[in-house]
């Protein structure tokens, strides 16, 4: 359908420069005259809606908007929110006229004067039309912790997440007071409130740019498969691997603190040294039979593909994380590099950033996909590999080593860590125009 509707709008598109040809003999689109511009209507052409031309109150950057009226022959100029729009003279008539708002124009920051305004220029003549313009639709890209307790502050990524207003959490608990937005609309703080459905689900951000879903692993409790306290799956562990911790870290800030029994690998921060290829110095295994509890349609269907299903935990570590990986190994048996993913904060495009503590703890997300084999297939698949897997565990390891090129060094580091997870990672698409999409 989405292909019909971009068909559809070529198609209308290629009807606007026929007419024009079919007529420019006797009708120039720059003509210099001073018939007045008059704007009754602006329309919304949006392939991906499920209304192809939708009248509108407002815009976004980078739309394609049809504005209907009279007198716009002869306009040589639009300028939308103080930033020249590129004008085709050939989508032009005098009843109709179609531009793009530029991805480049301000829109909370312009200034007054240009802000929420749309300038037509005719030789002689001009109009400017009150229309508002806002930034280019939020998103979340990730959520500090997915499965803090009441009155922790988390925090959550994207961008366009200015002036928040509002966030609503699973189970319709909405949040409206204490937010606290980045100028740069690159994250915002709130207070996790009391209430929300152990069900888990997306976030709902509202600002000054409309709304954004985070994917729909908020307090996904159904996935856990392994949490030491009420959910404790263990099967063994192996090397430097401690016994089960109950002291609540960090004693100090805002951000989520322990819950309850959590382990740490690398107990006692034991130099690891610098390797070419990772390295092992802890292995954490739980049975494979939790699994078996995941699997069941009303939690992940297995036509789930890879890159929309993920492996979560929460983890906290102190100083500075300078080296040294997590591979979380789901089915073991087919070697140390196969059918796992691998989490290193401290590499970038083949560089070593090292990564400060955080002061709180965080969650770590591992889509099946990260791993060349789960790569293109779905869940079903991966439960598969569970289950057929030499040795019936799968779990955390922690290593040190180069990777994808960048130089490991030697590193004392200690993680912590507690409740893993699967959860889904599709995300919701919110409307501006409401439930109809």
């Amino acid at each position: 359908m989405k292909i019909l509707r971009k068909h559809t709008i070529i198609a209308l598109s290629l009807l606007y420069v026929i007419f024009f040809q079919a007529c420019k003999e006797t009708n120039d689109v720059y003509i210099d005259n001073d018939n007045p511009i008059t704007i009754t209507s602006v329309h919304l052409q949006d392939a991906e809606d499920t209304v192809l031309d939708r009248i509108v109150t407002f815009a976004r950057l980078g739309q394609l908007i049809r504005l209907e009226g009279n007198g716009f022959l002869g306009v040589r100029e639009v300028i939308i929110n103080g930033e020249q729009a590129y004008l085709n003279p050939t989508l032009l008539t005098d009843n109709s006229l179609i531009v793009r708002v530029p991805r480049e124009a301000q829109t909370v920051e312009a200034l007054e004067e240009v802000r929420n305004k749309i300038v037509f220029k005719k030789k002689n003549i001009s109009l400017t039309y009150d229309f508002e313009i806002r930034d280019a639709a939020p998103s979340i890209s990730r959520v500090s912790h997915t499965m803090p307790k009441a009155g922790e502050e988390i925090t959550i990524y994207g961008r366009g997440l200015v002036e928040v207003t509002s966030i609503t959490f699973p189970g319709d608990v909405v949040v409206t007071e204490g937010i606290v937005s980045d100028e740069d609309g690159e994250w915002c703080k709130v207070i996790v409130p009391n209430g929300i459905s152990d069900d888990g689900g997306s976030l709902l951000v509202i600002g000054v740019n409309g709304g954004a879903y985070s994917p729909a692993y908020f307090n996904f409790k159904k996935g856990i498969v392994h949490n030491f306290d009420d959910v404790n799956n263990a099967s063994w562990s192996q090397g430097e691997s401690s016994d089960n911790l109950t002291a609540i870290i960090p004693t100090i800030g805002t951000g989520p603190k322990s819950q309850g029994i959590y382990r740490s690998l690398n107990k006692d921060a034991k130099e690891m040294p610098a390797n070419d290829v990772p390295v092992d110095i802890t292995r954490y295994w739980i049975n494979n039979s939790a699994w078996s509890n995941i699997l069941i349609e009303s939690v992940i269907p297995g036509t789930t593909p890879t890159n929309e299903v993920a492996v979560q935990m929460d983890i906290y570590f102190e100083g500075v994380w300078n080296s040294g990986n997590i591979r979380f190994v789901v089915a073991d048996g087919s070697g140390a590099s196969r059918f796992c993913m691998i989490y290193a904060p401290w590499e970038a495009f083949g560089k070593r950033v090292p990564v400060e503590n955080p002061g709180n703890w965080f969650t770590i997300t591992l889509p099946f996909s990260l791993s060349e084999d789960y790569l293109e297939s779905d869940f079903q698949y991966v439960m598969s590999t569970v289950n057929a897997a030499a040795y019936p565990q799968s779990g955390p390891w922690l290593e040190n080593g180069n990777i994808n090129d960048a130089p490991s060094e030697p590193t004392t580091l200690n993680i912590y860590f507690d409740n893993i997870r699967i959860v889904p990672l599709k995300t919701p698409t919110y409307s501006d125009f409401g439930e109809e999409e």
